[in-house]
């Protein structure tokens, strides 16, 4: 009797084991559905405010368009946005609670503003030698080996394929991925050979941009252009002129403006347990592009990291 007892207890604790088991496994498929279901609402939200964003950017390029046809950093689109919540754009609008405390930042940047490795070829992957010793200079004044430049033209024009972004750069020998960090912050890759923005260039993007420009004299144009920014090849003489650079610097067409057509976009939006991160290109025409609009974009990148 007392073996038979014993046996059902043993019974009954294997089936409370195993009833424990699967009760425990069911709960935690439903927390990772439920998770699932949480990422993907929260991915689908942070679409929604980065398309938003988007379509802001846009707007604001188009109404500086209208405004003035010269680009420069004292203008509106310029002006970053830093840990705004969400709610506070939308204050008469009835948003869902998780939207509440939902926090973005974001900024345009002149594209033009940065050296395009576009520029290092023509048409059919032809070098561009002006474009060549540009980037060489760049490359110097980053202390880079500045024969990357020949380097980086010639594997394109071999492969007849270009560049679709900095990182492609890894595929030509001499490359390393800490050059290419440190490139991201001076070089991008646009569609077509484009001029470099003497109103928004850094120093050694102006160095580039003009042969035998010395460090210092490419400083003082970056804090003289603040206060005046040139509106035109003539001003940008000038610009020159009152920056120390001397007569021996001349002013290349093809390689520097005041003005710009290509920008890029960025935000991160803190959503649920997620930030999500989107960069997109925009071109800005004096003329109406697809669908009538000025302004279209190009390219939308978007990724996602785990918040703290």
């Amino acid at each position: 009797m007392k073996a038979e007892q014993g046996s059902a207890t043993v019974t009954a604790l294997i089936v409370v084991g195993v009833a424990s088991i699967v009760i425990a496994s069911l709960i935690w498929r439903q927390q990772i559905q439920i998770r699932n279901i949480e990422t993907i609402r929260d991915k689908t939200q942070a679409q929604w405010l980065q398309h938003g964003m988007i379509d802001f950017a846009r707007l604001v390029l188009a109404q500086d368009l209208r405004v003035s046809q010269v680009d420069h950093l004292a203008e509106s689109w310029s002006l970053p946005l830093s840990d705004s919540k969400v709610a506070d754009f939308l204050k008469n609008v009835d948003i869902p609670d998780e939207l509440q405390a939902v926090t973005v930042n974001g900024g345009i940047t002149d594209a033009q503003s940065l050296f395009n490795l576009t520029n290092l070829w023509n048409g059919n992957y032809q070098i561009n030698a002006n474009g060549v010793l540009a980037y060489s200079r760049l490359l110097t004044a980053l202390g880079i080996n500045p024969n990357l430049a020949q380097q980086t033209a010639q594997v394109a024009q071999d492969n007849q394929m270009a560049f679709n972004d900095v990182s492609d750069l890894i595929g030509v020998p001499g490359y390393t991925e800490a050059m290419i960090q440190k490139l991201r912050s001076y070089v991008t890759v646009l569609p077509i050979p484009t001029t470099i923005n003497i109103n928004t260039a850094s120093a050694e993007v102006l160095m580039s941009a003009f042969a035998s420009l010395s460090r210092s004299s490419a400083n003082t144009i970056v804090q003289n252009r603040s206060s005046a920014p040139a509106k035109s090849l003539e001003e940008i003489n000038q610009l020159l002129m009152r920056s120390g650079a001397g007569t021996n610097v001349t002013v290349d067409p093809s390689l520097v403006n005041v003005n710009s057509q290509y920008w890029l976009a960025s935000s991160e939006v803190k959503l649920g347990s997620g930030i999500f991160r989107n960069s997109s290109l925009i071109q800005r025409s004096l003329s109406p592009m697809a669908l009538g609009n000025y302004t279209q974009v190009i390219w939308n990148r978007t990724s996602r990291i785990l918040s703290e």
